[in-house]
């Protein structure tokens, strides 16, 4: 990683900080430190530490390439480590014998260490852990230039280690049983979980996207649930229903007489989630002047409550929603385009129904049993039903479907649900019905619809699919289907 001189470049630092951030389990977020960390300074040993529940510093992860037996965490310079961790900034001894800081230390001598570098890992908390690398053979090894692009690569290993956590603890409470609180096993269902799996680790804005009914707030909350928030609250507001007058006291709460029926200090959303999660359904509703003082408190973690002069903090972390086009609203000017971009870091689109149609009897037996009176009643759905439940395109998505099952278990006479016992808009339903539900089938009706959408243009329709220009030509051709080019 170091250049000829032996000096780390910064564009290196930062392709090695982006590839830490892709791991995800703690064990390879360490050993890919080690290895960045070690490769960088050409360095011997190379031990990762981080601190305990008793805030001591244990070891996590050592590696060591040099001559004779390995070196573990009892053969490195303790003090050398332990004056970067109380100073919070990395140390160097480029000739560690001779350096009159570590002058007579038994370790120096008796290991050999002929120069050592330690580096603390400095988080939200302050130092959590520390980076220990040093060469037993060459006291000329380690360069006073490298300590500030070391000391980026320790902050973004202090990232990717913290996420690596999060995610594992994620994964802990995902095996202790926290149930998904969204339905399916579609291909497009099983991506959106793997999405939502890596994105609730993080602490950054989450916006989810989607048609009405998809159930864009079921997502915000399933990201709550598998966050190391999960025991902290979950609070939505809906941004559309607050008057606009009224967003800001709703918003940040406001103090007694600060405007006419403030008769009572009123405690907003944001302090009432603190340590958890915000859910704003519908932002595209937010005011505009509103639209300013959220991109303030998400960038700075400060607000203000309505007549008070006090500045506050929070930790909070917002999720939001719409299913409006926020591009659209920016381009006209109704959406702060900063306010936009700090909340789309990470995007998650909500897939309609029509795009997951196999998930659809699932979803009704889970309506069902929610909806079912426990003997009273419908208690399941006859094939012809469920057919035409299968043959409507579901403009209100998941919502349409739950509202249609909930009153067809009304008013169903029988031990089943059968097709008059559902109310459906004739102008949703289908002609064409598909007789084969395989994903080979489906994967064609859906490309050569996203083609069709294009014009014909392969390139474009590439792009949207997220997928090759070879594989879309591969496919194009087995089907007989080869048109000329886009």
């Amino acid at each position: 990683m170091s250049d000829a001189s032996g000096i780390l470049a910064p564009d290196q630092v930062f392709s090695v900080g982006q590839k830490l951030f892709e791991l995800r389990p703690l064990t390879e977020v360490l050993e890919a430190v080690l290895d960045a960390c070690a490769t960088a300074m050409l360095a011997e040993t190379a031990i990762i530490f981080l601190k305990d529940e008793h805030g001591k510093l244990r070891a996590a992860a050592q590696k060591y390439s040099g001559q004779g037996e390995p070196r573990g965490p009892s053969d490195i310079s303790s003090s050398l480590l332990d004056e970067a961790v109380q100073k919070g900034e990395a140390v160097l001894a480029e000739s560690a014998i001779e350096d009159p800081r570590f002058s007579g230390r038994s370790s120096i001598i008796l290991q050999g260490i002929q120069s050592a570098v330690g580096v603390p890992l400095l988080g939200r908390e302050g130092v959590t852990g520390a980076i220990y690398l040093d060469s037993r053979s060459d006291r000329t090894r380690f360069h006073t230039q490298n300590l500030p692009p070391l000391a980026t690569l320790a902050a973004f290993s202090t990232l990717a280690i913290e996420n690596a956590r999060r995610y594992e603890s994620a994964k802990r409470s995902a095996r202790a049983g926290v149930k998904s609180l969204l339905v399916g096993a579609s291909p497009v269902m099983q991506e959106l979980y793997a999405l939502i799996e890596r994105v609730a680790v993080s602490d950054l804005a989450v916006l989810v996207l989607g048609e009405s009914g998809t159930g864009k707030e079921l997502a915000a909350r399933e990201i709550h649930a598998q966050s190391v928030r999960a025991e902290k609250p979950f609070l939505a507001l809906y941004c559309g229903n607050v008057a606009p007058q009224l967003f800001e006291s709703e918003l940040f709460g406001h103090k007694r007489g600060s405007f006419t029926g403030a008769i009572a200090d009123k405690q907003g959303l944001v302090e009432a989630a603190a340590g958890g999660t915000l859910f704003l359904d519908e932002v595209a509703d937010i005011p505009a002047d509103m639209q300013t003082k959220l991109l303030r408190f998400l960038q700075e973690g400060e607000y203000r409550a309505v007549g008070d002069t006090r500045t506050r903090k929070a930790d909070v972390r917002i999720v939001a929603a719409t299913n409006k086009d926020l591009r659209a609203y920016v381009k006209a000017g109704n959406f702060r385009e900063d306010l936009f971009y700090r909340l789309y870091i990470l995007p998650v689109i909500m897939p309609p129904v029509r795009e997951r149609l196999s998930d659809l009897p699932f979803l009704v037996r889970h309506f069902l049993d929610k909806y079912g009176g426990k003997g009273r009643g419908p208690s399941g759905i006859s094939p012809e039903a469920l057919r035409r439940l299968m043959n409507y395109s579901w403009p209100g998505n998941v919502r349409e479907l739950e509202n249609t099952i909930a009153r067809a278990l009304v008013v169903a006479r029988g031990e089943r649900i059968e097709p008059d016992d559902l109310l459906l808009e004739a102008t949703h339903e289908l002609a064409d019905i598909p007789t084969d539900w395989s994903w080979k089938v489906a994967e064609k009706r859906h490309i050569l619809r996203v083609l069709n959408a294009c014009g014909g243009n392969k390139s474009r329709a590439a792009q949207l699919l997220a997928i090759s220009r070879r594989y879309l030509h591969y496919r194009l051709k087995e089907w007989g289907e080869e048109k000329d080019e886009g």
